[in-house]
């Protein structure tokens, strides 16, 4: 299929940033077709693209409780000069949504297939839930994911962070001031024995006023992303990240040590 992109100012790298090579425009909680949730333009191929578009220069694809997807992001990205981390955004047994990302596709796989039985077998309901879409690198499509992905897997949170660890990955707890999904309306308090030193807030709150509900979280580094659905809404939250070298140790080195700051795109949503 063809995609015909909303045009609006976007973040460059090329453009209004400091000539120094080390601020980096970072997007890491973006879906695809393969979440029910997400837009069917929302394919690897159709969201690295609109990240080039925008000057993004890093982002990661993080569907429901699933990879597929985001491991072809990774080659669509090597196409377009966007680096591209493979993500998933994972449900515990609490009901908390935990954005976990790896090194490579082939860790991403792997934890993949470890976590997969842990997901009810309750075959989905397109017409209620959504069509839930695996895509080549061409916008073939491959495969419909038969399982619903928006259960909770049979895992704790304390259990889910293990897992991701083991595979050298890393732990984000998403929208964690969200009464949908969140860690602090659900748990309470961020559990102090995970080490969850990053923590990412909703679009389009700021820093500020979240620390204005929970001043407990001033010992965190708060960051924010899109959550985005459609094309439109890629960017919309991003973080500008100090690094000289785009990478995933480099990333989440820069994220644990606060050098980075939350800027929204005000015409992100090309309205």
């Amino acid at each position: 299929h063809s995609l015909a992109f909303i045009e609006f100012p976007g973040y460059s790298s090329r453009s209004g940033k400091e000539d120094d090579g080390m601020k980096r425009i970072v997007d890491l909680h973006i879906h695809s077709a393969l979440s029910p949730c997400g837009s069917l333009e929302m394919s690897p191929a159709a969201v690295v693209a609109r990240a080039r578009t925008l000057g993004l220069d890093m982002i990661a694809i993080t569907d429901h409780n699933a990879v597929a997807n985001a491991c072809v992001a990774v080659d669509a990205g090597l196409r377009e000069g966007v680096h591209v981390v493979a993500g998933m955004e994972a449900q515990t047994r609490e009901g908390v949504h935990v954005l976990c990302y790896f090194p490579t596709p082939a860790v991403a796989r792997a934890f993949h297939e470890e976590i997969y039985p842990f997901l009810p077998d309750m075959k989905n309901n397109e017409e209620f839930f959504g069509d839930q879409v695996e895509v080549d690198l061409d916008d073939n499509v491959v495969r419909f994911e038969p399982r619903v992905l928006l259960n909770s897997l049979e895992i704790s949170i304390d259990e889910l962070v293990g897992r991701v660890r083991n595979h050298d990955g890393e732990v984000i707890p998403a929208h964690v001031e969200s009464d949908g999904f969140g860690l602090l309306p659900h748990l309470g308090v961020v559990p102090p024995d995970l080490d969850l030193k990053i923590l990412e807030i909703s679009w389009p709150h700021t820093g500020a006023q979240v620390l204005e509900m929970y001043p407990g979280l001033a010992a965190h580094s708060l960051v924010s992303h899109s959550d985005a659905h459609y094309l439109r809404d890629v960017g919309r939250a991003a973080m500008e990240v100090e690094m000289r070298e785009l990478g995933f140790p480099a990333l989440f080195t820069a994220y644990r040590a606060g050098a980075c700051e939350i800027v929204h795109n005000r015409g992100g949503r090309g309205d």
